[in-house]
């Protein structure tokens, strides 16, 4: 028995996804970065890999506290649109006490006494795939000031990531969504003990259409790394590397001695102790003659700011009586 095919609907489709003669579209957005790397824009979605425990929500909090700061953590920045600010985070493993404390992690990275209003999170745990994927479609919807979401974690989207067609059908649904709503996002997804390979046929298919996929490790100092796998729009970065210091009761950035600049905008107020120690480290392994124009000069080349931002720099380490 043939099973007849209205073509015509397929034709109609297809022409409203024709080539536009003439038509420019606008720039890349980039709303993803990692050391000024694009690591995902509109319309796209990146993977954050990883062992269980390996620190993908340290990571992925920090990711997330950066869209509500004027500056880089830990190199990472999430940049919203201007008149599409929210961000969305849908947590479907961690438990009430589990999300909470990511919740209150990104609060206290981005230095906010509360979530802003820009920022919604849901915890999902107990939803099954297909309603999952129903309330972020309804979310998507009635939403539209949205430009990114974060799905933490990925294998609840399906039933079995080892099923081809089904983990075909989860990546079709983000492309679908990215597209229809102009949206990036960020979805979180284990990897296997053995190969280190995001898992199943539903990791295969995600590496495949993702703009970036990342890697969380955890080496055997208790120290977590960030690294590349796969980087479709940039060159590959360096890993970044982060410990828990129990003075700054917080993780901190961890560095081979050199200064990186990680906040972006400059603003040394925020600098961490550690961060003030590498970069004064820096400057005096490198100073020839220890004067205050010598040592502006350094605090300028190395911090790659202005003299008198430098200058501002040394009085503010003189106030805080760090230097």
């Amino acid at each position: 028995m043939m099973i007849e095919i209205n073509l015509q609907k397929y034709y109609d489709e297809l022409l409203k996804n024709s080539y536009r003669r003439g038509y420019i579209p606008n720039e890349e957005q980039i709303l993803f970065k990692i050391n000024e790397n694009n690591i995902g824009s509109l319309q796209n979605y990146a993977i954050i890999s990883g062992l269980p425990k390996s620190g993908k929500s340290t990571f992925t909090t920090s990711i997330v506290a950066s869209a509500f700061t004027p500056y880089e953590i830990f190199g990472l920045k999430l940049q919203t649109l201007p008149n599409r600010s929210k961000v969305c985070y849908f947590d479907t493993e961690s438990s009430e006490y589990d999300f909470y404390s990511h919740m209150n992690r990104i609060k206290k990275i981005s230095k906010l006494n509360d979530l802003p209003p820009n920022f919604d999170g849901f915890s999902l745990r107990k939803e099954d795939p297909i309603a999952i994927k129903n309330m972020i479609d309804a979310y998507l919807h009635n939403n539209p000031t949205c430009s990114i979401i974060i799905i933490d974690g990925l294998l609840d989207l399906c039933m079995n990531y080892n099923d081809e067609v089904e983990c075909r059908k989860v990546v079709n649904w983000l492309k679908t969504i990215t597209t229809i709503y102009n949206i990036f996002i960020i979805g979180i997804l284990h990897t296997g003990k053995r190969d280190g390979q995001t898992l199943g046929h539903l990791g295969s298919n995600t590496d495949r259409w993702a703009q970036s996929t990342l890697e969380v490790k955890k080496d055997e100092e208790g120290c977590f790394e960030l690294s590349p796998r796969f980087l479709r729009s940039s060159k590959n970065f360096e890993p970044i590397k982060i410990k828990y210091d129990e003075f700054e009761m917080d993780y901190v950035l961890i560095d081979d001695g050199k200064f990186k600049g990680v906040k972006k905008d400059k603003d040394f107020t925020t600098y961490t102790i550690q961060e003030h120690n590498i970069l004064l480290n820096a400057v005096f392994k490198n100073v020839k003659q220890h004067d205050y124009e010598n040592l502006i000069k350094y605090i300028s080349n190395i911090d790659k700011r202005g003299i008198n931002s430098s200058k501002s720099y040394i009085k503010f380490l003189k106030e805080q009586q760090l230097a």
